[in-house]
């Protein structure tokens, strides 16, 4: 009995080794390939362009408040100025200045949305590229090398399960030669190029 025993677990173990050798897990970092895709230079403008119209909405509605409170500190620095007038004037800049507070939320949230608009077909487009990278080459598990926050997820790897050439070559775009170090997306692959 002991012997069957010893003979399955033997079994099951070289089964499970020799699962373990077709389970290929590789890795890549999506923001990098995704900040040098060539569609980049036109969302980047695009979004910029869209910042700078909402920069300039809110300095004009900054300079409308501004004139408002001045408006005030001259009221209430007129000796004959009555108290209906100047809580009035302090309840119209109050208003102003919440209704500029909400204004500048949404702007916020509209430019994050436009970007994010712009920015899905691109993400979608490498992930795709990534998954038909990933069936061609046999792996089972294509790992994002780092989180958004630029946490670390593959701490230790060999260079040879890094697959973001092998993207960027799916993709038709050339991978760049050295990361742009001012930019906080861009990441050392690693292979030399």
């Amino acid at each position: 009995m002991n012997r069957k025993l010893l003979v399955m677990i033997v079994a099951l173990f070289m089964y499970g080794a020799a699962q373990a050798q077709d389970f290929k897990i590789g890795y890549t970092y999506i923001d990098f390939i995704v900040y040098n895709m060539p569609e980049m230079v036109g969302i980047r403008s695009e979004v910029k362009t869209f910042e700078d119209q909402l920069t300039s909405q809110a300095q004009a509605k900054r300079a409308t408040l501004q004139t408002k409170v001045n408006e005030l500190q001259q009221m209430a620095q007129q000796p004959n100025a009555s108290q209906a007038a100047l809580q009035a004037k302090d309840a119209e800049v109050r208003k102003m200045d919440s209704d500029f507070q909400t204004w500048s939320a949404q702007a916020q949230q509209s430019l994050v949305a436009k970007e994010s608009s712009l920015m899905n077909p691109v993400f979608t487009k490498v992930q795709t590229a990534i998954e038909e990278v990933r069936k061609e080459l046999g792996y089972k598990i294509i790992l994002n090398m780092r989180t958004s926050s630029n946490d670390g997820i593959v701490l230790a790897a060999e260079e040879d399960l890094n697959v973001t050439e092998k993207v960027f070559e799916k993709l038709g775009v050339p991978m760049p030669t050295t990361p742009n170090p001012s930019d906080p997306n861009a990441v050392d692959t690693g292979n030399g190029n």
